[in-house]
C-alpha cells in the first residue's frame, strides 16, 4: 500500500470528522425525539409512602392529574403520600440511604414531625447534611 500524501491525509481526516458529526447529530436527534414523545414520563414517577403501613413504594408512576393521597395498589385505600428523606444518623453522622418520613401536616396529625431513626425534626423539602458528611458516609458504605 503506497504512503498517503498530505492532501489524502487531510481528506481522510475531514471525512472522519464529517462522519463523527453525522453520528453525533443522529444520536442527539434520536434522544430529542424520544423525550418529545414522552415529555412527562420521568416527572410522573415518584416515591410514595403509605400512611397506614409505612411501606415505601419507589418509582411509582403517577397519573398527570393525581393529587395525594393516592390509592395504594395493594389495599385500594387512599393512603399514599410523598415522603421526605432524612439522611442523618442518631450520632450526628450522615448516611447514604435515606429514612423516608411522612410529614404530620400531610396526614392530619399535629405537632412536629420527627425522624424515627435520628430523632431530628423533618420539614418540607428536608435539607440534606453537608456535602462533606455525605461523602464520608459514601466512603463507609
Amino acid at each position: 500500500m503506497p504512503a498517503m500524501n498530505d492532501k489524502q491525509k487531510t481528506a481522510l481526516a475531514a471525512g472522519a470528522a464529517v462522519l463523527a458529526v453525522g453520528v453525533l447529530v443522529y444520536l442527539v436527534w434520536g434522544a430529542v425525539a424520544r423525550s418529545a414523545a414522552a415529555p412527562d414520563s420521568t416527572s410522573r414517577v415518584r416515591t410514595m409512602m403509605c400512611a397506614e403501613t409505612g411501606e415505601v413504594i419507589v418509582d411509582m408512576r403517577i397519573a398527570q392529574d393525581a393529587t395525594p393521597p393516592l390509592a395504594n395498589p395493594k389495599t385500594g385505600r387512599k393512603t399514599l403520600y410523598p415522603p421526605e428523606t432524612c439522611f442523618w444518623n442518631r450520632d450526628g453522622t450522615a448516611k447514604v440511604t435515606p429514612t423516608y418520613v411522612l410529614l404530620n401536616t400531610l396526614t392530619g396529625k399535629t405537632g412536629k414531625t420527627m425522624c424515627p431513626d435520628c430523632g431530628r425534626e423533618v420539614v418540607f423539602h428536608n435539607p440534606a447534611p453537608p456535602t462533606d458528611l455525605l461523602i464520608e458516609a459514601g466512603k463507609k458504605k
